[in-house]
């Protein structure tokens, strides 16, 4: 084997020059002669643009720039790895974090330093070995050869080989991307047939969501990640099926569970950022696309849209808690100030960049910070024939921030006789509203009022609170759904004594209710009354 090594092209790439110089002995006196090296993770990718290496040692912590992740990430999203190509990644960190994020990204093999020259001699025999017995399924998956892959994945299973076990793993692979479900669940269920391998019953449950079955798929999944809670594959397919349900909810809470596992990984963050302001979970939104831009500097999902999408959580997170939104709040204006400088925005972010920083001035209580930037907007605005909704949005939420309740009032009536036939529209600015005017929006209070009024009513004060909850995180501005989890509140208190929390949260409830209502609207005496009983069940001893 090692005569073999002198042809094959191998990199090094980490940040300390004497560990380079180390690591390249060792791979000389193995028997590599083409070996490069480098210290940063741009350069590894100058370099993998350049030219194609067989294998590649990679530390995960690169100092500044790119770490090993990162890099590995980045050639895969640019199709500079091919399937034989072995990507090892090497770190002295321990911690349970980097492990699982290290191992998240899947590279070849994950060695933990220091590392002796037997170590990485007995890993590149075995890793080497095996691309070499698989090398011409992986020429034939690249050439997009299904049938003669199949054949040969086929043959080498027959044979018993020590790769056989890896050979099914592909095989069911290339069954599922042909649609070929009936010969995918036979190589599944044979492998379980002789060990309870995660991957084969994540396989299993991934067929059944390709046949629509998403109920089951989704109770499998969730018994794997019962059983086996670092199984990130079970969380990504669980995802798939939740939201083919529509059950946002729980799909966030399996979000949630995932970045737990792997809180590095920036794309779980990303994605769970997404569906938390989907749900108008600020809170969660606004942290986990914190993390995103602060692990994602360096790579891919360094975004001009990450970053607005980070300012526009804070600003909704103010609504929900300003004391804890307020850091965040400094920080996300550094991030716009500096955007102009590290992205070449179009006219469009540009002003939605503007309507959020007009936000968060207004939120730190600089209006007049606000209002230049806002004056500034409408000049670039009133020069455009078309203006995006999600801007106009901005707009009503940036004269809102700065409390002139008129204008925003004013826009709001415009933009719902503008879009009145245009329901994808109505729902943009249905949480705007004091009442939703889209058809969804409608469907979604009068399922929640349904089902949480059911719940009041047999004295199931929990379920009453999560049903009205779900929905006014949604549509902050309802106040009848306000109003309405604020008598479940009483309820359970009533029921179960008196509790400072759940007091304190019937009190900023009202506190955003006195900011919306006034004494012409139709809940105004029921807000009233709804005071009146939470004063006399906080006096009750």
């Amino acid at each position: 084997m090692a005569a073999r090594y002198k042809d094959l092209r191998v990199l090094v790439v980490d940040d300390f020059n004497s560990f380079r110089i180390t690591l390249n002995k060792i791979l000389y006196d193995i028997g590599f002669r083409k070996i490069d090296s480098v210290g940063t993770g741009e350069e590894a990718l100058v370099l993998c643009d350049q030219h194609r290496f067989d294998l590649i040692f990679c530390d995960y912590n690169l100092g500044k720039g790119k770490n090993g992740q990162q890099l590995l990430e980045e050639l895969r999203l640019k199709k500079l790895l091919k399937p034989q190509d072995i990507f090892i990644l090497l770190s002295a960190e321990t911690s349970r974090y980097v492990v699982m994020s290290a191992f998240d990204c899947e590279p070849d093999a994950y060695l933990t330093k220091p590392i002796t020259s037997k170590v990485i001699d007995q890993r590149v025999k075995r890793l080497l070995s095996r691309r070499s017995e698989l090398l011409s399924i992986y020429n034939s998956m690249v050439a997009g050869d299904t049938k003669s892959t199949v054949e040969q994945l086929q043959n080498i299973i027959k044979k018993n080989s020590r790769y056989s076990m890896d050979c099914q793993k592909l095989l069911a692979e290339t069954y599922m991307k042909e649609n070929l479900l009936k010969e995918a669940e036979q190589v599944y269920r044979a492998v379980l047939e002789v060990r309870a391998l995660d991957w084969a019953q994540v396989g299993l449950a991934n067929i059944k969501i390709a046949q629509g079955d998403y109920q089951t798929a989704a109770k499998w999944l969730e018994e794997i990640i019962d059983a086996t809670p670092n199984c990130l594959k079970a969380y990504d397919a669980l995802v798939i099926a939740l939201e083919a349900l529509n059950n946002e909810e729980k799909l966030q809470k399996v979000k949630e569970k995932a970045v737990e596992v792997s809180p590095m990984s920036i794309g779980r963050q990303v994605s769970l950022a997404k569906t938390a302001m989907d749900n108008g979970d600020s809170e969660v939104a606004a942290k986990a696309y914190r993390k995103t831009v602060k692990f994602g500097i360096n790579s891919h999902y360094n975004t001009a849209e990450n970053k607005l999408s980070y300012a526009k959580a804070v600003t909704r997170y103010y609504d929900d808690d300003a004391d804890k939104a307020e850091d965040m709040a400094k920080e996300a204006v550094q991030l716009i100030n500096q955007m102009d400088d590290e992205f070449l925005m179009d006219s469009e972010l540009k002003v939605k960049s503007q309507l959020l920083g007009s936000q968060l001035w207004a939120l730190q209580g600089e209006v007049n910070k606000a209002d230049a930037i806002l004056e500034e907007v409408n000049d670039t605005l009133s020069h455009k024939a078309y203006v995006d909704i999600d801007i106009e949005i901005e707009l009503v939420n940036a004269l809102v921030a700065k409390h002139d309740t008129d204008k925003a009032q004013k826009k709001i009536q415009d933009l719902i006789e503008k879009y009145k036939g245009d329901q994808s529209s109505l729902e943009k600015i249905d949480p705007l509203l004091l009442e939703p005017v889209s058809e969804k929006g409608k469907k979604d209070l009068a399922a929640a009022n349904k089902k949480g009024i059911e719940a009041y009513k047999t004295r199931n004060y929990d379920a009453a609170m999560e049903f009205f909850d779900r929905v006014e995180k949604r549509y902050p501005r309802y106040i009848g759904i306000k109003l309405n989890l604020v008598q479940a509140i009483i309820g359970k208190i009533r029921a179960e004594g008196v509790s400072e929390e759940l007091i304190n949260r019937c009190i900023a409830m009202f506190d955003m209710v006195e900011s919306f209502i006034d004494a012409n609207s139709t809940h105004y005496d029921r807000y009233r009354q709804l005071k009146d009983m939470l004063r006399q069940v906080s006096s009750a001893t």
